[in-house]
C-alpha cells in the first residue's frame, strides 16, 4: 500500500472515530490529550493549537484586581480553564505592558498593568503570549524591557517585541510532540509612539521585506507549520477590509499557514483556503481576521465578547507531511456582574437553562446578554462550506 493512501485511510479512521473535538472524560482527569492523538502514534501524530484575541486590562479590571498592596487577576480567568488549558498549545495577544508601579498602573489611553496579570493568563492555560500591537510601546522601550523580561521570568513563550536587536531576527519555533512550530507576531503601528532613535527593530511593525524574511527563516528552520498573529484591520469593524487582505494574501504567498487576526476588539469572520505550495502541491491555510476581546472592559455590543478558536494538526511521521484537519471554536463572554470573568457561553447558557448552580458556568445575570453573544457569534462565524462549526460539547472544570 502506498504511503499516500495508508495516509488517507489513517485520516478517515482519526476523522470518523470523534464526533467532537474534545474529550471530556480526559479533560476531566487533566489530560491535554484527546483519545485521538492513542490512534497509531507511530504512523501520525495530532496535535491542537488554540488562539484567543486580546488579552487587556483597562482600569476597571485594575479595581477589581486590587487585594490590598497586590493585585489577583485569577478569579478573571478560574471559568475558562478548561478551554484555554486544552490544546497542547495556547496563544494569546497580550496587549499591555508590565513596567512596574514606578510607572503607574493605568489603563486605556496608555496600559501598564501589574505582573499578576500575566501569571493570571498563564496559570489559564497560555502558552505563548504574542506584544506586537499598538500598546506594546506605552511605556516607551524600558516598557518592553520590563514585559520581555517579566514574560522570560514566567517562563511562557513570547515574540512580536525584542529587548536586544539580535534577538529580533530571531524566529520562534516550539516543539509541540513531533510538531515544530513558527509563530511570528506584527502589528501596523503603535500609536504614533515611536521607537527610541537605532531601535527600530525592537517591535516587528507589518512590512512586506520583514515577514517575507521571517518566513523564509521558519522554512529554512523545518517549520512543520507557520502561524502569523497580526494585529491589524479597523477597530469596531466586524468585517476586514482590504489592506488586511492584500497582506494576508502575501503572507500566504509567502508561506505561512495560519493567521490569527487582532485589533478591532471585535469579531471578524474566519475561512481556510487551498494554495499551491512551494512544492507545486495543494494546501489548506487558515485565517480568521479578527477574534475580538478575550478579556477586557470594552462594554458594547460586539467589544465585550470575543472566541478561542481551535486548530486540529495531525503530521504524517512517515511522509513528514502535516495537515490542517478540524477547525472549530468556543464562543467567550467577559462578565463583569460582581467582578470580571470570561465565560464560555454556551456552556453558561446550558448551565443557567438546567439551573445548575454549582457549576462555575452559572450566571443568570448574563442569561439574555449571552443569548444574543451567542447568536452574534455564531452567525458570524460558522462556515459550513469550510466545515467551521461551534464546539458545543462538554468540558469538565478541572
Amino acid at each position: 500500500m502506498s504511503n499516500f493512501v495508508h495516509y488517507m485511510l489513517l485520516l478517515l479512521f482519526l476523522w470518523t472515530g470523534s464526533s467532537c473535538s474534545y474529550n471530556s472524560q480526559n479533560q476531566s482527569s487533566g489530560s491535554k490529550d484527546s483519545t485521538l492523538k492513542s490512534v497509531s502514534r507511530k504512523e501520525a501524530d495530532t496535535i491542537w493549537v488554540s488562539c484567543t484575541g486580546d488579552l487587556m486590562s483597562h482600569g476597571a479590571q485594575l479595581l477589581d484586581a486590587k487585594t490590598g498592596n497586590a493585585y489577583d487577576f485569577t478569579h478573571m480567568f478560574n471559568a475558562i480553564i478548561p478551554y484555554t488549558s486544552f490544546a497542547d498549545l495556547t496563544l494569546g495577544n497580550f496587549e499591555t505592558v508590565t513596567a512596574g508601579a514606578d510607572k503607574n498602573f493605568t489603563g486605556y489611553p496608555t496600559f501598564n498593568t501589574p505582573v499578576e496579570f500575566a501569571e493570571a493568563i498563564k496559570d489559564a492555560g497560555f502558552d505563548v503570549f504574542t506584544t506586537a500591537n499598538n500598546h506594546c510601546l506605552d511605556r516607551g522601550f524600558f516598557g518592553i524591557e520590563k514585559t520581555i523580561s517579566t514574560l522570560s521570568n514566567l517562563n511562557v513563550y513570547h515574540t512580536g517585541t525584542f529587548a536586544e536587536e539580535s534577538e529580533a531576527e530571531k524566529i520562534l519555533l516550539v516543539n509541540v510532540k513531533n510538531l515544530k512550530l513558527a509563530i511570528l507576531a506584527y502589528s501596523y503601528g503603535t500609536n504614533g509612539i515611536n521607537p527610541p532613535s537605532g531601535k527600530n527593530w525592537c517591535v516587528n511593525y507589518i512590512s512586506s521585506a520583514k515577514m517575507k524574511r521571517d518566513v523564509e527563516a521558519a522554512k529554512k528552520l523545518g517549520a512543520d507549520k507557520i502561524i502569523v498573529c497580526i494585529h491589524w484591520g479597523e477597530e469596531y469593524q466586524r468585517i476586514p477590509n482590504q489592506r488586511q487582505k492584500s497582506v494576508a494574501e502575501e503572507l500566504f504567498g509567502y508561506g505561512a499557514d495560519i493567521i490569527f487576526g487582532s485589533h478591532p476588539h471585535v469579531i471578524q469572520p474566519m475561512e481556510t483556503k487551498t494554495i499551491i505550495d512551494d512544492n507545486g502541491k495543494q494546501k489548506k491555510v487558515f485565517i480568521i481576521w479578527s477574534m475580538g476581546n478575550f478579556i477586557s472592559n470594552q462594554r458594547k455590543r460586539y467589544t465585550d465578547s470575543g472566541v478561542i478558536i481551535n486548530v486540529r494538526l495531525i503530521k504524517n511521521l512517515i511522509t513528514g507531511e502535516t495537515i490542517i484537519d478540524k477547525i472549530d471554536y468556543v464562543p467567550t463572554y467577559v462578565s463583569d456582574k460582581n467582578g470580571f470573568c470570561v465565560l464560555p457561553v454556551y456552556e453558561s447558557i446550558k448551565a443557567i437553562e438546567d439551573k445548575d448552580t454549582e457549576s462555575p458556568y452559572y450566571s443568570p445575570l448574563n442569561y439574555s446578554r449571552l443569548k444574543e453573544v451567542y447568536n452574534e457569534t455564531t452567525s458570524h462565524l460558522t462556515n459550513e462550506e469550510n466545515g467551521i462549526y461551534p464546539f458545543e460539547g462538554t468540558v469538565n472544570p478541572k
